[in-house]
């Protein structure tokens, strides 16, 4: 909308500004948004140009050249990357996704008069993914865990996947690949689950039973990452007998609870397990650290001896 402007120097008599260029004062223009973009992913490494549609409302030309109308990738200041846009329609333009260095996740953000900038918080990723860890690493029989894969380079395709592998011999569920859904977190996270340790057999029809299995993910396409985070089925363990049965509620004990570990090998346990103490009732819980050691105490290293979840009990 077009407005016009004057000045006066003494509160009453008034004078035009005008831009003699345009013969125009001042133009008021519906503040564009960003709505969605598409695609709003790419490789890192992709050899190839890509131009995404990004899809709004309130984008326009208004200079001859449309050299204001821009796209702006990046999250912080000093980090923005701006690249010329073509405008298609008050709804639609489209931008060259600038070439980065790394797996990222960047916000979006347009421009029609090349100074204010929308904040619809619009990303594209570049990814590249690469698991580093996955947390717990120990599974349940049942296929019950949930498990969160830590990484960098993921992105929010709708098609993201977890696998689990033996990088030896291969391994099947219910015939196929021990594939599954992951939901996408943000770029560093992806959350997925097991599978029933009845259901993972390697390509002899031999269960996969206490071995190691390698966790990888897949973003796009059907190239799983090789990476060598592992992850194994645990049994239960099976309560054989504790040092004490109650306490006072107002201070912490130590209690000992002596349990048989069964198959589990314990140095694996000692070295990936993350044990803890569940004390609830009703509605309320508490959850403490725990060790696992071997009682009676002992100066000696060997796993073996293992036989003992030690913790404290909370303050009730």
């Amino acid at each position: 909308m077009e407005t016009y402007i004057q000045i006066s120097l003494n509160n009453q008599d008034w004078h035009d500004v005008v831009n003699p260029e345009t013969n125009k004062s001042y133009l008021y223009y519906a503040a564009p948004h960003v709505t969605s973009i598409s695609p709003a992913f790419g490789h890192v490494k992709t050899t190839k140009d890509q131009v995404i549609d990004v899809v709004g409302t309130g984008f326009a030309c208004y200079d001859d050249d449309c050299s204001d109308l821009m796209c702006r990738f990046g999250n912080q200041p000093d980090e923005y990357i701006y690249v010329k846009a073509k405008l298609e329609s008050s709804t639609s333009v489209k931008c060259k996704v600038p070439q980065y260095t790394k797996p990222d996740v960047l916000n979006v953000e347009v421009t029609v008069n090349g100074e204010s900038y929308t904040s619809d918080n619009k990303t594209y990723g570049y990814f590249d993914p690469f698991v580093l860890d996955a947390n717990p690493k120990m599974l349940a029989i049942d296929g019950s865990t949930n498990i969160q894969i830590k990484g960098i380079g993921f992105v929010d395709s709708g098609q993201c996947k977890a696998a689990y592998d033996n990088r030896t011999s291969y391994l099947t569920c219910g015939g196929s690949v021990c594939a599954k859904p992951a939901a996408f977190i943000d770029k560093n996270t992806l959350n997925t689950t097991s599978f029933p340790q009845s259901e993972v057999r390697y390509s002899s029809g031999n269960n996969v039973g206490w071995d190691p299995m390698f966790i990888d993910a897949l973003v796009w396409g059907d190239q799983f990452t090789q990476n060598q985070v592992e992850v194994f089925y645990y049994e239960d363990p099976a309560l054989r007998s504790s040092n004490i049965a109650e306490s006072p509620a107002n201070i912490q004990s130590q209690i000992l609870l002596t349990v048989d570990f069964k198959n589990n090998d314990l140095g694996r346990l000692m070295r990936l397990g993350a044990p803890k103490c569940r004390f609830s009732a009703g509605q309320k819980v508490f959850i403490e650290e725990a060790q696992l050691v071997a009682y009676p105490f002992t100066n000696s290293r060997d796993v073996n001896l293992v036989n003992t979840i030690h913790c404290k009990t909370p303050k009730w």
